[in-house]
């Protein structure tokens, strides 16, 4: 590949989106340790972050690939309309980076690759069909943003099982995100003839799924400290309830008002009491 057609590869992996995955993964694995992340092997840890960087980045190219005929006219400054990457070259980035997160997923164990090419199956899966089917795009797009977590916890011989309530959590909270983003959405979908939940049955019932979503994370929240699985149960339970009382708050005011600026201000909101949600799990495991 000339130097060229690197950069542009580069720009296709979106580096900040995929550098936060592969951070994601290194919080993943802070938390299965209980924060003893120091006496885990050093090179697991940096291949546990390279396989979430490579998976998502991949995942990026596959997806400029699958969109360069609407970037040919929505966006013709980027890589592949633009001419600065030839597609068969960005096939050819695509590949090598699968390739090296598959790869480096061995090295922590066959659930590890399971869930390395899961996540690469389900991220294609939704670049080349998924995008405008609704709620199979919402569910993927949870599942591949709450995974690093989850690999994580595959990474640990020992690991802290209140993680696995932790993706839970993430999971319905992301996925009721994005069903309150398809409500922001809902005209622009209309546009492009996507199948989104408001679309196919309301804002009002749209709204319904995201809050029982919403619920059943808030009913995830208390068992980590129920079962004693936290180093500082006060801080988590103290932490805990803050965050559920923003979520619960926020899905009671998109109940009552279903409308593309209060969906909009929910799906800050939420994306703000996730971030609180993160930093209180990990404070109550140092």
């Amino acid at each position: 590949m000339a130097k060229k057609q690197l950069v542009a590869c580069l720009r296709l992996m979106r580096p900040i989106n995929s550098l936060m995955v592969g951070f994601a993964v290194i919080v993943g694995v802070f938390l299965a340790t209980s924060g003893r992340i120091v006496e885990l092997d050093l090179l697991s840890i940096l291949s546990g972050f390279t396989v979430g960087f490579a998976i998502s980045a991949s995942s990026m190219v596959l997806n400029d690939i699958a969109d360069i005929e609407i970037d040919r006219v929505n966006a013709p400054h980027r890589p592949l309309p633009s001419g600065m990457i030839s597609v068969r070259s960005a096939i050819l980035c695509y590949w090598l980076l699968l390739a090296v997160g598959l790869s480096l997923s061995t090295m922590t164990g066959i659930d590890s690759l399971v869930l390395a090419a899961l996540a690469a199956v389900i991220a294609a899966l939704y670049d080349l069909k998924l995008k405008l089917s609704g709620f199979a795009g919402n569910v993927a797009v949870a599942f591949t943003t709450s995974l690093p977590f989850l690999y994580a916890f595959t990474m640990v011989d020992e690991a802290n099982p209140s993680v696995i309530v932790f993706w839970g959590m993430v999971f319905l909270t992301v996925l009721g995100r994005e069903i309150a983003k398809d409500i922001a959405d809902v005209e622009g979908d209309m546009v492009k003839g996507a199948r989104t939940l408001p679309i196919l049955y309301g804002r009002k019932t749209a709204a319904a799924v995201a809050s029982l979503l919403y619920l059943s994370a808030i009913l995830l929240s208390p068992l980590p400290y129920l079962r004693g699985l936290t180093r500082h149960p006060i801080i988590y339970l103290g932490g805990v309830v803050v965050v559920d009382v923003i979520l619960a708050y926020s899905s009671l005011e998109l109940l009552r008002m279903p409308r593309k600026k209060v969906a909009l201000r929910h799906k800050n909101t939420v994306l703000k009491a996730m971030l609180l949600g993160l930093i209180i799990f990990m404070a109550s495991m140092v």
